[in-house]
């Protein structure tokens, strides 16, 4: 409870808000899909917390490779909803011009690489990242999400290496919902998450990733760690999945959520519930954050169903430097001229 008080009440209200407005927003996103609006979702939906701690302790200069489970590091990072709402429908806003499918975002302004859809795959391209600072004298650290199964790939072996060896400074932040979609933690990896840094000489702790004070107390010794240039380290958040691991997974085929939307067990009820017991909010503060959110997500929603689908034309944008004839053919077609 001390820890409390390393934190402005301000700070604290800031987190809850976001962490509701990111749950709030993964709800709006499932029912969109499940109304043919939005056509693919990877739901955040439990696992909040890690990752507003992990926004509020990353600096500007920070570059993040996120994995597509991160809302609620967006919205902590300053990310805009018009701008998540963009990317999901597709519009002619969307900074990756409807090319890309659903919760693969690209935020360059706020120093978020874009989410790569192959599990694992931007871990070596982190690692690759923090060379670049190196070489380029760049301040900030990069950090990297990603879930527990991307821990049985190649690339996260690899990427541990390579950050090893050239001791670079990477966070890299395992996001351990239990679940690798249908499969548990404790059947596709034997070994502790956090311990596999060791076989290549990379720290590495285990936090409560449920509980927003546990995660800020362990995150904070390992971005000093990293920031410090001793080299890279791995932290195992342990949260949890709520529901399925995609809108095209159906959950009740292999589990029963242990931690439900609202219960006690609720990261966001436990915040909730500890806010209230050391006075910095209450009840009516509580309803009226979640009025909000719904209101604010809602209204945005309906403002950027509005904007019309990219010009069929952009297809041919940032494929060349300068256009080559087939290009140019292939753009008359679409015109229509000659």
């Amino acid at each position: 409870m001390a820890a409390l008080g390393n934190l402005s009440n301000d700070q604290i209200v800031t987190a809850y808000r976001n962490a509701v407005r990111a749950r709030t927003l993964d709800l709006k996103i499932i029912n969109a899909q499940r109304q043919g609006i939005i056509g693919f979702h990877v739901p955040a939906e439990g696992q909040e917390m890690i990752q507003i701690a992990i926004g509020m302790l990353a600096e500007k200069d920070d570059l993040i490779f996120s994995y597509y489970r991160d809302l609620a590091l967006y919205l902590q990072r300053g990310v805009p909803i018009s701008l998540i709402f963009d990317q999901m429908l597709a519009n002619g806003n969307d900074f990756q011009k409807g090319r890309q499918m659903p919760d693969h975002f690209s935020f360059k302004e706020f120093n978020f690489s874009t989410v790569q859809s192959p599990v694992g795959s931007h871990l070596p391209l982190s690692v690759g990242a923090a060379y670049s600072f190196r070489y380029n004298k760049k301040k900030g650290i990069v950090i990297v999400t990603f879930g527990d199964g991307a821990t049985s790939t190649s690339d996260f072996h690899a990427a541990l290496n390579l950050a090893s060896v050239f001791n670079l400074s990477v966070l890299f932040v395992c996001e351990n919902n239990g679940w690798a979609i249908s499969v548990p933690t404790n059947r596709q990896t034997k070994a502790d998450i956090y311990k596999k840094g060791a076989a290549y000489g990379i720290p590495g702790k285990r936090v409560d990733g449920n509980d927003l004070i546990a995660s800020l107390a362990g995150l904070q010794e390992a971005f000093d760690y990293v920031r410090s240039g001793k080299g890279p380290y791995l932290v195992e958040a342990v949260t949890y999945r709520i529901g399925p691991h995609s809108t095209s997974d159906d959950p009740k085929k292999y589990r029963v959520d242990e931690i439900t939307d609202g219960s006690e067990n609720d990261p966001i009820k436990r915040l909730e519930n500890l806010m209230l017991k050391m006075g910095v909010v209450d009840l009516n503060f509580i309803q009226s954050a979640k009025a909000q959110a719904k209101e604010e997500i809602d209204r945005t929603m309906e403002e950027r169903m509005s904007i019309p689908a990219p010009d069929p034309s952009t297809i041919f944008d940032d494929v060349y430097e300068e256009p080559s004839w087939i290009q140019e053919e292939e753009r008359r077609d679409i015109d229509g001229s000659d």
